[in-house]
């Protein structure tokens, strides 16, 4: 597995997640970093390594109630890691980055051209969420990430946080994700839990 960034503000990400969301989720954010690396490796695409860090361990901590402001997750999210790149001295266009690439985590169709890390986290997650490009990474590479950030039941969790959403904001992408059959894709994933 590839090394995590030892950044300040990696390790703000890292306490924050760790203090705020149930394991199954912080464990599935910790996976969609090391398979967003990989991908990264067999795509050959370049990245920035702390941004896309960041962006992974804080990409669904809007799911939490100490930072669901009412507003669709992705949205929360964003802010969050907006907020705590500001205080560590981001550059506006470095901030705005980790932010597009949380808020499109969760977007239809995610290009190379919409930024490397929003690529790689909307093609991490969606491989740890519902198995997409599963076989685009090594079995010793899943292997490994599964034993060090095993899914403790994360379909059955993460399901439920996705109907708490739908059901609390309509007019957000959980609702629609719902409708469109994300509950069957999840229970789908080429994962035991």
């Amino acid at each position: 597995m590839a090394r995590r960034p030892d950044s300040r503000l990696a390790r703000q990400a890292e306490d924050l997640i760790r203090s705020v969301q149930p394991l199954f989720l912080t464990n599935h954010a910790f996976r969609s970093h090391f398979f967003a690396v990989a991908l990264a490796d067999r795509d050959q695409i370049g990245f920035d390594t702390e941004l896309l860090y960041v962006a992974a361990l804080l990409h669904d901590i809007g799911l939490v109630e100490e930072f669901d402001t009412g507003a669709c997750f992705e949205e929360d999210g964003a802010a969050a890691a907006t907020r705590l790149a500001s205080l560590e001295g981001w550059p506006p266009e470095r901030s705005h980055a980790l932010a597009e690439a949380i808020r499109l985590h969760v977007a239809t169709k995610v290009e190379l051209r919409d930024g490397p890390e929003a690529f790689l986290l909307w093609h991490s997650t969606g491989l740890d969420v519902g198995g997409d490009r599963h076989v685009d990474v090594s079995p010793p590479t899943v292997s490994a990430v599964l034993a060090a950030y095993p899914r403790l039941d994360f379909k059955e969790g993460f399901t439920e946080l996705i109907v708490d959403q739908a059901e609390r904001k309509p007019g957000c992408w959980a609702a629609r994700a719902l409708q469109a059959g994300i509950r069957e894709r999840i229970a789908a994933a080429p994962f035991e839990s």
